[in-house]
């Protein structure tokens, strides 16, 4: 999973640093308190933005659904944070997710001198790929056809009509918008 805060190069402009670095601060704990409920793993900060490994270092059954959730619960929570927010006449973030089931390799990776645990391969790469994909099509989750598979009918979704051109790759992916609590089953 990757996930970034939509226009944050115009809410960074606006705003004193220490009360962007507060902000993101809160948004930070709260993502990864909700991330780490639906056994995600945060694997770094980057900017604004997130990365989240599901079956990382340990396997994790049915990964694609507590990452769907998780991202769904994230919305929920922002939802409420931003309403804080708002009401102390604070910017709001809204969050883009973008994820994609596949294998990579995980473990320690760097410099001799520097070394961090991480995770590579195609499968990031297009994770990545489909959150940037959200900006274009005016959405906020997006999932692949493999994480869509894996969720077996049990989230609401909608199938984006189009193959998506994903930057920097080839081939085109059918996608799908995970939609958002109000239009789940019940």
């Amino acid at each position: 999973m990757f996930t970034d805060v939509e226009g944050f190069t115009s809410i960074s402009e606006s705003l004193a640093a220490d009360v962007l670095v507060k902000q993101l601060t809160e948004y930070f704990n709260l993502a990864a308190r909700v991330f780490a409920r639906h056994g995600g793993v945060v694997d770094k900060f980057m900017g604004d933005g997130i990365m989240v490994l599901w079956g990382a270092p340990m396997d994790l059954e049915d990964a694609e659904y507590k990452a769907c959730t998780a991202a769904l619960e994230l919305h929920a929570e922002m939802n409420e944070l931003n309403a804080t927010w708002r009401a102390q006449g604070m910017h709001e973030f809204r969050t883009r997710i973008g994820i994609h089931t596949g294998h990579a390799i995980a473990g320690v990776l760097g410099a001799s001198e520097r070394l961090s645990y991480t995770a590579i391969g195609d499968v990031i790469n297009v994770a990545s790929r489909i959150e940037g994909a959200n900006k274009e099509l005016g959405t906020r989750t997006l999932i692949s056809e493999t994480t869509f598979a894996g969720l077996g009918g049990r989230l609401a979704t909608r199938r984006i009509e189009e193959m998506a051109e994903l930057r920097g790759r080839q081939t085109r992916m059918v996608l799908y918008e995970l939609l958002e609590v109000e239009h789940q089953p019940r």
